[in-house]
């Protein structure tokens, strides 16, 4: 019998074990999903402060009406839910517009949050065990992974607050998972289709930061590497082009966003602190606690100080196999830039190069979740396969699986201290009547055309890119 949970610890013993491992992964979904749907008080949510009033509540509420009467969501009723630049609703990059929305039809707005959330947790999860089979992870290490990409400060905080277009942020273990195919070797139209179609959808989620912070980090996987460049240069023309229909509609309002830079974490000391302090929202804009000008939920990235220490370690772990298979050295330039970027000031110099793209990034601490993901990934898989062989071995994994414990307990109170029913209670109350956000399309020359454009241009790059990445595949056939 004591062999039989060797499973959890040992990735060689999950075969004998197979419906334990099966039941293990269930409970640990259910666990992700059961947290989050409590997070988001089961979709009952109080839609009257921050940015939940201000801007995602009422432009789902208008997407309901479009979905509901059958009419494009072109124009809102005023330019109130779109930062006040414009009614034109596409013109904003961070709208909903993935195909979950038909959901609004049937579902209020606060369900459809909790249905659509659900959604992408699964779609996330399903990228994790992709990660899990790539590096042979056993349980105890796939549930660490989970639990800090899914509980982590900075989704949670983002979320409470009313970034909804953070979803697609769950989908970045798709993102993780194929940058390491990569790096292991996978080539040709075929990855190339998959990563293009990964960010298109990850931007359709209005995840506009996410799909730009994807965009740098391969950018500079591409300038460290130059054997990736050709497949990251053709693959992230390809996404730019699916993307066009999401892109030239903002594009005609140049120049009316604001895009003033406010900056990222100040010390390093900050840092350490977004990862081991649980700030309430009560306390969020308060300088004296959180040490920034900005809302703590800029800064957030809460792991615990357990969750800390296994990311340190797992560096540590990484850098002393030099595996190239887990990204070493690789991965070290993207990971080491967007790190920084996220300190001070120092993004300014990419803005300096006024690419449109990358000037919509005002906040630069946000850049710090994608490397610390990667870290979390690549760290734990080191970390693994160093104690593989070690005395210390089953020790470490006792003291792995025992730390699991107050972790939970740490992770959960994070989640309670934010959810969004007690967000609500720490923000002025912003009344907002979403039944007056309708459809209220109105001619518009330059908008629809520059959609039916980007619409066409992004149609015909899609039949490109599938027809290439069939062909190739044909081939290998």
């Amino acid at each position: 019998m004591k062999d039989k949970f060797k499973f959890f610890t040992d990735p060689s013993y999950e075969d004998e074990a197979n419906s334990y491992r099966i039941l293990c992964l269930i409970l640990l979904l259910t666990v992700v999903l059961a947290g989050w749907g409590f997070f988001l008080n089961w979709g009952s949510i109080p839609f009257d402060f921050h940015d939940w009033a201000e801007v995602n509540a009422p432009r789902l509420a208008f997407l309901k009406d479009a979905v509901t009467k059958g009419e494009l969501p072109l124009h809102m009723p005023d330019s109130s839910a779109l930062r006040g630049v414009t009614d034109r609703f596409m013109a904003l990059p961070d709208i909903i517009l993935s195909p979950q929305v038909i959901l609004l039809r049937w579902m209020p707005v606060g369900m459809f949050v909790l249905v659509h959330t659900g959604l992408l947790i699964v779609f996330g999860y399903w990228g994790l065990l992709k990660l899990k089979k790539r590096f042979s992870l056993s349980l105890l290490s796939f549930t660490w992974i989970t639990l800090l990409y899914f509980f982590n400060g900075h989704m949670l905080s983002h979320y409470a607050v009313g970034h909804v277009t953070w979803g697609g942020a769950f989908l970045l273990s798709w993102f993780i998972e194929l940058v390491f195919a990569l790096i292991d070797g996978e080539r040709g139209a075929l990855w190339e289709a998959k990563m293009a179609f990964l960010l298109f959808f990850i931007f359709l989620q209005g995840s506009f930061h996410q799909f730009v912070w994807c965009v740098i980090f391969l950018g500079f996987l591409a300038v460290s590497n130059w054997k990736l460049l050709p497949a990251i240069l053709r693959s992230g023309i390809a996404a730019v082009l699916l993307s066009m229909v999401r892109i030239i509609p903002p594009a005609l309002q140049m120049g009316a966003f604001d895009d003033e830079f406010l900056g990222g974490y100040r010390t390093p000391v900050h840092i350490v602190k977004a990862f081991v302090r649980i700030i309430s929202p009560a306390d969020s804009l308060d300088q004296a606690k959180t040490g920034a000008v900005l809302g703590w939920w800029e800064f957030d990235i809460y792991t615990s100080i357990a969750g800390l220490l296994v990311l340190i370690l797992g560096i540590i772990a990484w850098l002393l196999l030099r595996n190239y298979v887990l990204g070493f050295p690789a991965l070290i330039c993207p990971v080491a830039v967007m790190s920084l970027f996220s300190v001070r000031s120092v993004y300014i110099l990419m803005r300096l190069l006024h690419i449109p793209l990358f000037s919509g990034e005002r906040v630069s601490s946000r850049f710090l979740l994608l490397p610390v993901l990667f870290v979390l990934v690549a760290g734990t898989a080191a970390l693994q396969q160093w104690l593989k062989n070690k005395r210390i071995k089953k020790a470490a994994n006792t003291v792995m699986a025992i730390l699991l414990i107050p972790v939970l307990a740490e992770l959960w109170l994070h989640l309670n201290t934010w959810k969004v029913t007690e967000a609500f209670k720490a923000f002025p109350y912003t009344p907002t009547d979403l039944s007056i956000k309708i459809v209220a399309n109105h001619p518009d020359q330059p908008y629809t055309t520059g959609l039916l454009a980007g619409a066409a241009v992004s149609l015909i790059s899609a039949v490109f890119v599938v027809i290439r990445a069939w062909r190739e595949a044909d081939r290998e056939e």
